[in-house]
Formats: C-alpha cells, sequence, structure tokens
C-alpha cells in the first residue's frame, strides 16, 4: 500500500491529452461567449435562426419589458447586431440608409445615405431596404437591389462602393450578403442572367462571378457550410439546391427536387442540410403548348402580349416575360413550361457526402407544411416550418418522422419572418403583428405566450444575450429584463 505522501505521476502522454481537452474545452466556451453576443448577419449566427443559450423576456410586449423602442423608417431588413451595435437599413426620403444604433439603449451613432440608382420594382409589402446587413466586427456591409454594395467601418466611414445593375424580377432584391473567410456573397436569381457574386471583403473588387444558367427569379440568402471554415457557398434556387467552391466560385454539386421559385434559406445541423421551397403552380400537370396561346395573337405577331394572355400566361405573365418587354415568345413560354414541369415543393433533408466535393444524399423530405418565404428551423432534434395560415409544423431530424404537422397558431394571414430560437423557446411572427412563442422539443404544440403588436412584422427578430430585437412597420424594440 503506498503511503499518504506517495506522489502519483500522471503519464505525459495522458497529461497532454488533458491539456488539449481543456484547451479545446476552453476555446469552446469562449466561442459560445463570443458568438452569443452577435447576430451578425440574416438569422443570426451562420444564418441559422438559433440562440441556445439566451432565453427570451417573456411576457413582452408594446408595453412589457421594453429596454427602448424607437420609430424607424420603412424597411424590411432585420437587425444585425455585433456587440454593443445593432445595424439595420431604412428608405426615407428617397435616400437608401445604413444606420447603426447602440443596441444597449437605442441611440443613434451613425447613419449614412446614398440616393438609389433606380429604385427596382418591388413586391407590393417590400421596400427598396429589404436585405439585411451583415459584419464581422470590423466593417459593415450592406446591399440595395437600387444602388449594389456599400461597406463602411464600424465609425461610419465608407469603406468601398460597388454599384450593380438592378436586379429584373418582379419583387425586388431580398437576398442578403454573407460573409466567409474574407469574402461577400451575393446571391443574384432574377429572370435573366441570375449569377453568384464573389469581392473581396477588404476591396470590394469582384473575385468572381459564377453565372447561373436555368436559374430564374429567387430571393434566398445563401449560407457559408460547414460554419466553421466554410468551403462552399449553399444557394437555393430553380428546382435545385448548389454547392459552389468558395475559393473559386466552381460549381462543387448540385441536387435537384426544389420548386421554380425559392425564398427560404437553407437550414443544418450536425446531421442533415435542410432545404425548403414552396410555389403556387408547382408541380402543374396540364400547361397549354404555344400554339394554343396563339389562337389569342389578335395582332398576328407570334407572341403573347399582356391583353391576350389568359390562364397561365396572363397568371405567370412577369415570370415567363424573362426579358421584360411586355411579350411572351416561343422561347419564353418553353422555357417557361419545362420549369413548372419539372417543379417540386418539397423540404429536402440532405446528408452530406463523404467529402465536400461529392453531392449529399437524400435521408428524407417532406411534401406538406411547406412555407413559403419562412426558412426552416433546425433546432434541437427538429425542424420546425412556419406557413401562411398560422399553421406550424415539426419534424424528427434523424427520421424526418412528423412531430405534429400544420397545427394552428391561432393568427392567421401571411408569414414573412422566419422563426427563431433562444433556449426551450422558438419565436414566430406572423405579417398581422401576432406574435406567438411555442415551447421547443415539446411532442405537441404548446403555445407559451403570444402577443399582438398590432403593427406588421416582416423582419426576422434577432436575439442576444437574452435581449430581443424587433422590428415592426414603424418601431424598432428591444426587449430585456
Amino acid at each position: 500500500m503506498p503511503c499518504k505522501n506517495t506522489i502519483h505521476r500522471v503519464p505525459s502522454n495522458l497529461l497532454m491529452v488533458s491539456v488539449l481537452w481543456t484547451a479545446l474545452l476552453f476555446q469552446s466556451v469562449m466561442a459560445l461567449q463570443s458568438e452569443s453576443a452577435h447576430w451578425p448577419q440574416f438569422r443570426g449566427p451562420h444564418g441559422q435562426g438559433r440562440a441556445p443559450s439566451s432565453s427570451l423576456p417573456i411576457p413582452f410586449g408594446p408595453d412589457s419589458s421594453v429596454i427602448w423602442k424607437k420609430n424607424i423608417a420603412p424597411g424590411h431588413s432585420s437587425p444585425s447586431i455585433w456587440g454593443d451595435l445593432l445595424l439595420v437599413t431604412t428608405y426615407e426620403s428617397d435616400q437608401l440608409t445604413t444606420q447603426v444604433l447602440n443596441r444597449h439603449d437605442g441611440s443613434l451613432l451613425w447613419k449614412k445615405s446614398i440616393p438609389p440608382t433606380k429604385i427596382e420594382r418591388g413586391h407590393r409589402n417590400g421596400t427598396p431596404a429589404n436585405s439585411t446587413p451583415t459584419t464581422d466586427g470590423r466593417s459593415v456591409f450592406v446591399y440595395f437591389g437600387s444602388y449594389g454594395l456599400l461597406s463602411y467601418d464600424m465609425e461610419g466611414n465608407e469603406r468601398w462602393r460597388l454599384p450593380l445593375p438592378v436586379p429584373v424580377t418582379q419583387h425586388g432584391a431580398s437576398s442578403s450578403p454573407v460573409l466567409a473567410e474574407g469574402r461577400l456573397f451575393l446571391q443574384v436569381d432574377q429572370d435573366i442572367s441570375s449569377h453568384l457574386l464573389c469581392v473581396d471583403a477588404a476591396t470590394g473588387k469582384q473575385v468572381w462571378k459564377t453565372p447561373r444558367p436555368g436559374f430564374r427569379r429567387g430571393f434566398s440568402t445563401p449560407i457559408a457550410w460547414p460554419s466553421e471554415k466554410p468551403e462552399l457557398v449553399i444557394t437555393s434556387g430553380t428546382l435545385r439546391v448548389c454547392a459552389y467552391h468558395i475559393s473559386n466560385g466552381e460549381l462543387a454539386w448540385e441536387v435537384g427536387g426544389l420548386p421554380n421559385e425559392t425564398v427560404a434559406s437553407p437550414a443544418f445541423d450536425d446531421q442533415h442540410l435542410y432545404i425548403s421551397g414552396w410555389t403556387m403552380g408547382a408541380g402543374v400537370s396540364r400547361i397549354p403548348n404555344f400554339d394554343e396561346l396563339l389562337e389569342n395573337d389578335e395582332n398576328k405577331d407570334a407572341s403573347i402580349e399582356r391583353s391576350e394572355a389568359t390562364g397561365p400566361a396572363r397568371m405567370h405573365f412577369p415570370y415567363i416575360d424573362a426579358d421584360k418587354d411586355g411579350k411572351i415568345v416561343r422561347k419564353e413560354w418553353e422555357t417557361m413550361s419545362d420549369i413548372f414541369s419539372k417543379s417540386e415543393n418539397a423540404l429536402l433533408a440532405l446528408k452530406p457526402g463523404p467529402s465536400l466535393k461529392s453531392p449529399p444524399t437524400l435521408s428524407w423530405k417532406q411534401t406538406r407544411g411547406l412555407p413559403y418565404v419562412p426558412s426552416p428551423l433546425a433546432y434541437q432534434g427538429h425542424v420546425y416550418l412556419v406557413k401562411n395560415g398560422g399553421m406550424i409544423s415539426c419534424m424528427n431530424t434523424t427520421t424526418g418522422e412528423v412531430i405534429y404537422r400544420e397545427e394552428r397558431l391561432g393568427a392567421l394571414g401571411d408569414y414573412y419572418a422566419s422563426p427563431v430560437a433562444a433556449g426551450k423557446q422558438i419565436l414566430v411572427a406572423a405579417q398581422s403583428g401576432v406574435v406567438s412563442v411555442i415551447e421547443a422539443g415539446n411532442p405537441e404544440l404548446n403555445i407559451m405566450f403570444q402577443i399582438d403588436f398590432e403593427e406588421a412584422i416582416m423582419a426576422t427578430p434577432a436575439i442576444v444575450e437574452n435581449r430581443l430585437y424587433m422590428r415592426t412597420s414603424q418601431t424598432l424594440y428591444c426587449f430585456g429584463k
């Protein structure tokens, strides 16, 4: 038996392992703490809408748990946050404006405005300030479809600007820029000449521009993947999801199974990539051929004008008329027919391949309960979908098993904001202004809290350090205890 004073020496290899694990744990904790103080882009860290180390300040509302609130000019960009700073864009007095506020008290630190090159055509509910700013803590990056890309330092000094053509699309721009590895990525899916643009974040100079042939209008924001040291940009668009190499813009892989138009952004967890898309008209079984359309060609010019269009041609005229000359010609019609015949509404759960260059495989898919605009939320072993009409669905991430489907939140109307999560809570905001908080992980829908702001909500909220930042049509709120 060893005496009390015997010194037990730990083998050097075990000691090294212990030191390494301690260092890794420390790094992980510091990374978590650092990440918890930031919500640097659309849908927060890595574009996923998750703040697991925070909680929501329930109850909250226009007159409850308000740290500060301030009137805000029109715009649907979501708040982005870095440390003490909150970033947002607006459209006011015919100016495209970037604002940076103190997130603790709402005071304005600086704002910069530029005139639009040309006001883009937009959705009836949209504004010229739809895209969400992003930041790396050194610079602010903003995109306006009516101008292009701009960058400022954190004190508001302009670093560079890159004017870009106004998107050729019916509903205007809403895709937000994404940062990764010192580069800025912008997905420009439009009715003609769709592409993925990469610029140097420090200089604003184009690094590469990859055409996306066959892609039509889309409004999805891409993600950089994997989350740590990303090598790919994942994009959702017409009929398929594509991955491009960050280094050179080359296509790494693509997987089909999506509709003709996508709005939702990709989601992911440690198992899958989740890609969602839904549009009216997907899977149309009977589309007339062009010769049938020409029976209504009153002026006999071998094209169909808006006044001559009927049925699908009238319903989807802006989509089909790619060059926006006010006429549908045979090539445009046949392109549309081919796209619509292949269009599928679905949520795809894609398992990554053995290498980043390998296309993922389909683990499971769902075809019901699909949202048009809100992105899927992958959180704590479940995927949540919120669709118009105030219906929410929940699936098991591993198997795709439906936990509940199209359960009613009691808040009707359209949904544009994507759901966000904190702790054991998931927040869902309706355009009508009704905000619902549900319990994450519950096998049954449990509405923990609900409040009506009586103002339209289009922007996705931000959550940082137990504080909730929400933008309504007229007001920017900070809630906390």
